[in-house]
């Protein structure tokens, strides 16, 4: 035993790998090479992991957890990463055949335990690492940022053409923007991992979008979402408005370009 930086006794478990310091007041810290848990994270943690309360080595049982949730957290970021890489190598075949930089910039990312527990909590789902696995389709996310409209559908055709993954789920917000003026091409693909003797199909969402279409949806977020007070229904009226105009803009430079350039290969 060994005094806490919080004060009162602690158990600390060092396995190489992890150090696990968990006070006798539940005030707890899981520190990684890589990974900083704060407490209220660790308290998400033990509850997707399913913390034993009667385990008679606290430290044990909460480093069991946090390997669980590594391991879970692990096979959705090797998922995105490997659908990152096919979309590089898309991007990099197709600019060299045709010259043109069919995407500009791509950004992942893989929600947060605290996002998990919450999303789980607003669908009425246990709260289980396996029920996140069952229920949730968006613990791994890839935004694709592309030029022209035509780029998206284009991507969409040569990534769902290759045999290692597979349509899960389609919503064209493109062609039928939701209410707010959003637009964006979303797709919910499964991808095949490998690991320790088993197969698992993880789900990654992908969302593709033009340059215009990505610059509407940061700023709405940060007017609309960020706002404590929230906005009037005039505000949102007038940001559907921007969203609409940004969709004529995003026609014509189309248009325009295919006008110089031809229809996409």
């Amino acid at each position: 035993m060994r005094r806490s930086g919080y004060g009162g006794s602690t158990e600390a478990i060092s396995d190489g790998r992890c150090l696990i310091e968990c006070t006798m007041s539940d005030k707890y810290r899981i520190v990684l090479a890589e990974e900083d848990f704060s407490p209220e994270e660790c308290v998400f943690i033990r509850q997707l992991a399913g913390y034993d309360e009667n385990c008679p080595s606290p430290g044990a049982e909460l480093r069991r957890c946090l390997n669980d949730y590594l391991v879970f957290q692990n096979d959705y970021i090797c998922a995105a990463k490997r659908i990152r890489t096919e979309l590089e190598i898309l991007e990099l075949d197709y600019r060299i055949r045709y010259d043109h930089r069919i995407i500009r910039a791509i950004d992942g990312r893989t929600k947060s335990v605290k996002s998990i527990c919450t999303k789980l909590q607003e669908k009425q789902k246990p709260l289980t690492l396996a029920s996140a696995s069952e229920n949730l389709t968006d613990i791994a996310g890839i935004r694709v940022i592309c030029p022209y409209i035509s780029d998206i559908y284009e991507i969409e055709n040569r990534l769902l053409a290759q045999d290692s993954i597979s349509l899960i789920r389609r919503s064209d917000y493109i062609c039928h923007p939701k209410p707010s003026g959003y637009r964006s091409l979303h797709l919910i693909v499964g991808t095949t991992l490998h690991s320790a003797g088993k197969t698992s199909r993880i789900p990654v969402e992908i969302q593709l979008r033009t340059v215009a279409m990505d610059s509407w949806a940061g700023l709405e977020h940060k007017l609309k979402y960020k706002n404590p007070l929230g906005v009037s229904d005039d505000v949102s009226t007038e940001l559907s408005e921007c969203a609409a105009v940004i969709a004529q803009t995003d026609e014509r430079m189309q248009r325009i370009y295919n006008s110089l350039f031809g229809k996409e290969k």
